[in-house]
């Protein structure tokens, strides 16, 4: 009897285990089907149809040849567009303006960052603004906003001139026998990392090669980091391991400058802090501003270096493709180049506020960022079922009239940036053609009726709202230093090669024909 009893425990054992399995299996299927069902009402607005029940339309939205189907799709659906996401998801783009001042603004507690978003990133940089919610990212902000002030911009801006002088040596050096062909997107990348480093404190881009995994982070990302670790390394995923090597190298880094200026300033040793940004960079004004700060409002060693990697990472990649991208328009517009250069030499110097009252400087920076936004998409997951007003009704697939968007709860919307800021309803039919000279004369009515949520110049190209951009200012203080002294300089003209831009994540220049993902323009430049 006992040793009938004793060979059922591993029959008994694999049973539990197999009804355990099954039975989360079951609940996880129920939990889809329940969600699904939910998203009913959402697939009556029109939409391309989904090529794959496994993974939407992700193949077609977020490959780097992207773009054309985001314009191909919004000149079909117009402003609301329904898509599948994963195992069937309902999700939903959206460029209309009276939406994203719900999204942004009215409703933002609700539209907020996805799980994946909050969960990943708090794992690659700590727990920063690109990984905190609600109060927690209000109190972050609230610590960090006086070192993106314009008293501070202008506190920083002979060091982004003193660094952009540096760069300029090098290419004077490159073309001093002569026009030279210069892979730009490789020398402003190191520019812009500089220009980061010294006045805020890299490159990883790999985040965005995992972006249609990344759903599936939230459910791990609460285990014990020494366990997610040794999940990840036994995994045969070379791109997560890069992450995570980039990941240790940032923390690694942050970790230790935050440590040694910490230290220096415990001392007091101010005249140290100041070796290196002469003391105005934004680790050196925060440790301070947080010193000083009441003890309920103190943010945490961590949450500090956390600030430095988000500002790293967020920093670095979007201006340099924002210079890039104005490089390589301004080299295909030579009058357009003339006339900016113009201006630029018959400004009597550079500081911030005459670089700030350049008409002609800023219209080009707007017009660059307005049409070719360095983030082209944005996503928002709905927390709690909502109906959000539209600016105009849209048709259904059954032939009625929707005016507002009802939108249930863990539903995914993105935001097409480029869309809204591209808009031809709104600035008209030259929408698509990069015209400096709009900035010069008043917009059209169409635009100022949209109200577009935006902190930027009618655009949404820094966002809006609790989760807008904290640094547009410091980034605008960098193209405009870069520009001012290489627009001067140097003149920029096509390469032999044609250069095209990688959509994802992050607008990126590439020679066409080539296989590196790696940012890649070549400009033929010579001195003035």
């Amino acid at each position: 009897m006992l040793s009938e009893i004793s060979l059922s425990w591993p029959i008994l054992l694999q049973l539990g285990l197999s009804l355990g399995l099954l039975s989360v299996g079951v609940l996880a299927f129920a939990r889809l089907a329940y969600y699904r069902v939910r998203q009913l009402p959402l697939r009556k607005i029109r939409g391309p149809p989904s090529p794959s029940f496994l993974i939407g339309h992700f193949g077609q939205l977020f490959n780097t040849a992207a773009l054309p189907f985001h314009e191909e799709i919004f000149n079909a659906y117009g402003n609301i567009i329904r898509i599948n996401g994963i195992v069937g998801d309902t999700q939903i783009i959206v460029s209309d303006a009276k939406a994203c001042t719900s999204i942004f603004l009215k409703e933002q507690d609700i539209f907020e960052e996805s799980p994946w978003a909050l969960a990943s990133n708090g794992r690659v940089f700590g727990l920063g603004l690109l990984s905190t919610m609600g109060a927690h990212h209000r109190r972050q902000r609230k610590q960090l906003n006086p070192v993106f002030s314009i008293k501070h911009m202008r506190a920083i801006a002979p060091l982004f001139q003193s660094i952009t002088h540096q760069f300029q040596d090098v290419l004077h050096a490159m073309v001093d026998k002569g026009p030279q062909e210069v892979d730009m997107a490789e020398w402003l990348s190191r520019l812009a990392l500089e220009l980061v480093a010294q006045g805020g404190l890299g490159h990883t881009p790999t985040l965005s090669e995992l972006y249609l995994w990344r759903e599936w982070f939230p459910p791990v990302s609460n285990l014990p980091p020494k366990l997610l670790r040794f999940v990840a390394n036994c995994l045969p995923w070379p791109i997560l391991h890069h992450l995570m090597h980039i990941s240790d190298i940032m923390y690694a880094n942050a970790k230790k400058i935050f440590d040694e200026k910490k230290a220096l300033l415990d001392r007091g040793d101010e005249a140290a802090v100041s070796q290196i940004g002469e003391g105005k960079d934004i680790l050196s004004v925060l440790l301070k501003a947080n010193m000083a700060a009441p003890d309920d409002e103190k943010m945490p060693d961590d949450e500090i270096v956390a600030q430095m990697n988000t500002l790293l990472f967020a920093g670095t990649d979007t201006t340099s493709s924002a210079l890039c991208r104005v490089l390589h328009l301004l080299s295909e517009h030579p009058t357009i180049q003339d006339k900016l250069r113009a201006e630029l030499t018959d400004a009597p110097e550079l500081d911030y506020d005459i670089l700030s009252g350049l008409p002609y400087l800023d219209a080009v920076c707007r017009e660059s960022l307005r049409l070719w936004p360095p983030v082209p998409v944005i996503t928002r997951t709905c927390r709690s079922d909502i109906s959000i007003p539209l600016s105009k009704p849209i048709t259904t697939t059954d032939g009625h009239y929707m005016s507002s968007l009802y939108v249930p709860s863990n539903t995914d919307v993105l935001v097409d940036i480029r869309a809204i800021n591209n808009d031809p309803a709104l600035l008209g039919e030259d929408a698509a053609v990069w015209r400096p000279e709009r900035w010069l004369q008043p917009l059209p009515q169409a635009v100022e009726d949209a109200r577009i949520p935006g902190i930027y110049s009618n655009t949404l190209t820094f966002l809006g709202g609790g989760r807008a951009c904290i640094g547009f200012k410091y980034s605008q203080l960098e193209m405009k230093v870069a520009l001012s002294q290489l627009i001067r300089s140097f003149r920029f003209s096509p390469s032999t090669a044609e250069v095209i831009w990688r959509y994802g994540g992050l607008f990126s220049p590439s020679v066409k024909g080539t296989t590196t993902m790696s940012p890649t323009m070549p400009i033929l430049v010579k001195n003035v």
